[in-house]
């Protein structure tokens, strides 16, 4: 997968875009990238947060390398933040917050707005916009729709 940056105003959907299938290679680089990157920070999490449904996995990947035991889920489903699901989170914790790919930014601004008063801090695997995810592996460099290798149906 090639990574550079690419504009805002794109509106990439499922049902309009071509589709780009990402192996499970790909996954376990950008998850040692995003690793190491927030190894470089010198901060410590004690929990990780992972965005439903798209980041359930890489959060646990990501887990796995900063030997984090603790993973919350934040409940989005279909574009919406379940608020009576939310887990209770503590001003004394650090959360790391895991998802899949920074995109709209309409899940991290939906996030953003319920967890802003707590000590946090976001990590993506991949972003459609260098400059919008400070911790992102990968910046995409085309308008294509990403499948993940957990989203493919076996027949």
């Amino acid at each position: 997968m090639d990574l550079v940056g690419l504009e805002y105003n794109t509106l990439i959907t499922e049902e309009n875009s071509p589709k780009e299938y990402c192996t499970w290679h790909e996954i376990e680089l950008l998850v040692e990238k995003i690793s190491h990157m927030i190894q470089e920070t010198g901060k410590k999490y004690d929990v990780i947060l992972a965005i439903t449904n798209g980041g359930i996995i890489p959060a646990k990947l990501v887990a796995r390398e900063l030997e984090i035991n603790h993973i919350l889920f934040i409940p989005i489903r279909n574009k919406k933040l379940y608020m009576e699901e939310m887990p209770q989170l503590n001003r004394n914790i650090k959360y790391l917050i895991v998802d899949d790919i920074y995109d709209t930014g309409n899940t991290f601004t939906k996030v953003y707005d319920v967890i802003r008063e707590f000590d946090y801090e976001f990590a993506f695997l991949m972003t459609r916009y260098k400059d919008n995810a400070k911790l992102a592996a990968g910046v995409l460099d085309h308008k294509k729709w990403i499948v993940y290798p957990w989203e493919r149906k076996r027949y």
